[in-house]
């Protein structure tokens, strides 16, 4: 069984070959009902190549690095589709699990700049009957600073998963709970909070989510391989393993704002240059988004800095059948993103591996 729309925890990057040591943090503490297998990668050795080193390790999925603008690598690995033998390519489309939560951090601040809502405003504006929704700031739901119990976390998520909910049905679930600590005081991974940002971005703008992160973000942005859930309008979608089987698929109503995007590694280059070259937002809520709150993490990302004083955000995600990752830094101009249609596979770690290599590389 997966952890559900996770983000991936205690990683970090080194450049092994030279003396000045990059390291990227991640303190994130995540719900544990993942499966017990482990999968180890090995090093790479001195001299290898990127391709030959993830073609070395027990991979199945695509990876696209890129640095100063230039591709350093974007192929697939292993097979999107066992039993029809059908590989993986640059152009096949997974699940991103919760890397689906920096682009519905991104819909928000697009909101912000148009007037129609502030990060400042409190719950109470949006959902006055959620419990202490006065306390809780629309920021603290994107900080994950909230207090807010989280949904994937509960006994009866089981039962959820496979069920379609309404974002007013899916908040039901979480609602009654008592916050968990007060708003703004500590720092907790909580995919509840970003189910509440969907149902506020639906509220504001009167399109669904799924519709809004299409036409304002993926459409705008070229981003044509990509979508909600299995309804992305990419032909090749590949299947999610679990155990070296088809995983169960969710619902995607479950996962909704927190988890349910679907994406190539091709399609987040664009979105790694969007980004930096700030074709949707202001440099001034990018500042906003990539400002760290507790524990690192920001809106949607977690943020880090190198012994050069180099910012780098970076994400992971996991979901029955997939595991991903995006690791890149807009001061450098680099980037690598791993999709992996194996759920065990440790994608932040072999990202963080392949930094290694390239930024260790003379």
């Amino acid at each position: 069984m997966a952890v559900y729309f996770y983000d991936l925890n205690n990683m970090q990057i080194t450049r092994r070959f030279f003396s000045a040591v990059i390291v990227l943090i991640l303190a994130l503490t995540l719900s544990a009902c993942g499966s017990d297998k482990k999968v180890t990668l090995s090093d790479p050795v001195q001299g290898q190549s990127i391709e030959d080193y993830i073609a070395s390790q027990p991979f199945s999925g695509a990876v696209l690095v890129a640095k100063d603008g230039k591709i350093l690598l974007k192929r697939g690995f292993d097979l999107a589709d066992r039993a029809q033998n059908i590989q993986n390519h640059a152009d096949t489309t997974f699940l991103i699990a919760s890397v689906s939560k920096q682009f519905t951090a991104m819909a928000m601040l697009i909101l912000q700049e148009r007037g129609q809502l502030s990060l400042e405003d409190p719950l109470s504006q949006y959902l006055p009957d959620f419990p202490s929704a006065d306390k809780i700031t629309l920021k603290n739901l994107l900080n994950m600073n909230s207090g807010i119990i989280n949904y994937t976390s509960l006994k009866n998520f089981a039962e959820l998963q496979f069920k379609q909910l309404t974002p007013g049905q899916l908040i039901d679930q979480f609602s009654g709970y008592e916050l968990e600590f007060e708003p703004g005081t500590q720092y907790q991974y909580s995919n509840s909070n970003y189910v509440l940002a969907g149902f506020i971005i639906e509220q504001v703008s009167g399109v669904a989510y799924a519709d809004f992160i299409e036409q304002e973000i993926f459409r705008p942005l070229g981003m044509s391989n990509s979508g909600y859930g299995y309804d992305a309008p990419n032909q090749q979608f590949a299947v999610g393993y679990g155990d070296g089987k088809p995983a169960p698929i969710l619902n995607m109503s479950v996962p909704y704002a927190s988890g349910a995007l679907a994406s190539t590694v091709e399609d987040l280059f664009i979105w790694h240059n969007a980004l930096r070259q700030r074709w949707l937002i202001s440099d001034q809520s990018a500042e906003q988004m990539y400002t760290p709150a507790l524990a690192g993490y920001a809106l949607g990302w977690n943020i880090s800095y190198n012994v050069n004083g180099d910012q780098f955000h970076q994400h992971g995600g996991g979901i029955e059948g997939f595991s991903t990752y995006i690791l890149r830094s807009e001061s450098i101009d680099y980037v690598v993103v791993v999709l992996s249609n194996e759920e065990d596979f440790p994608s932040g770690h072999l990202a963080n591996k392949i930094t290694s290599m390239v930024l260790s590389a003379k």
